[in-house]
């Protein structure tokens, strides 16, 4: 069973206890790169469903109960990766503690900062999985950069396409025009812009338009729902924050860039 394959490679830094065959009881110090170790977490790991779920043994204890941009569930329920803790097998295990370990320190930085790390950055819901093709795509096109900027700060020429999306459609407007991406075909001619997105690798423009709308969703789901727990200098669930719903700057202070996170 997956607890099984947990238990079998605990790492030095937790401490693994089997309450029975679909609970594990677990207790996490992650050392930080300054070899300073964080605060004692005291957490709970269930199998249900061929899933690995892991929260708080007293949910908001330590943590907030509910922190989308911590990515805390609405139940406590961790987030630490996309699928993280779907089929755990021998071979998959280690992973799943480094994600945990990972998952700590990164607690540990918006904690004491307000704000989630920009490595660990990843749209929330299903929006996560859409980035990450999003990304992807950028990246065959020589636009990783790009697409990093687009979801940061809204500029750049990834920023641009999305502008020119017909909301109704979601495709760009002039589809007879050659895509703004650059894609082409395997003559080295451009691709149409109604014709970029199906042609098996997709458009990253987009897919951005398509992340920016299920990350609105996932927000407007969420209010009236959930209170901010007010530990983050920004939240798109306290009023008169500083960003907008899907999460991009209205300034741009700083670079995030990365794409390491997951669902909630």
């Amino acid at each position: 069973m997956s607890l099984d394959a947990l238990a079998r490679c605990c790492p030095t830094w937790a401490e693994f206890r089997s309450v029975h065959a679909r609970e594990a009881e677990i207790d996490v110090v992650a050392v930080r790169s300054s070899k300073a170790l964080t605060r004692v977490f005291q957490l709970r790991a269930v199998s249900l469903g061929g899933e690995i779920i892991v929260s708080e043994r007293s949910v908001g204890s330590t943590l907030p109960a509910c922190c989308p941009e911590r990515h805390i569930n609405r139940g406590g329920s961790f987030c630490i990766g996309l699928r993280a803790g779907e089929g755990i097998t021998d071979e998959t295990a280690p992973a799943w503690w480094t994600k945990l370990h990972a998952f700590a320190l990164w607690q540990e930085t918006a904690e004491e900062t307000g704000f989630w790390p920009s490595e660990a950055q990843l749209s929330h819901g299903e929006a996560g999985e859409i980035e990450l093709a999003a990304e992807n795509a950028a990246d065959q096109l020589g636009l990783r950069a790009a697409y990093r900027e687009a979801v940061a700060f809204d500029t750049g020429v990834i920023a641009f396409g999305v502008r020119r999306i017909n909301a109704k459609t979601g495709m760009l407007r002039n589809g007879r025009s050659a895509c703004i991406c650059g894609r082409t075909d395997r003559r080295g001619r451009p691709l149409l812009r109604r014709d970029c997105h199906d042609n098996g690798l997709g458009c990253p423009i987009i897919f951005e338009h398509r992340r920016r709308v299920l990350v609105d969703d996932f927000w407007r789901t969420l209010r009236g729902r959930v209170s901010c727990c007010g530990t983050m200098r920004e939240c798109p669930l306290r009023t008169g924050d500083a960003t907008t719903d899907d999460g991009r700057k209205l300034h741009a202070a700083e670079t995030h860039e990365g794409a390491i996170g997951g669902e909630a």
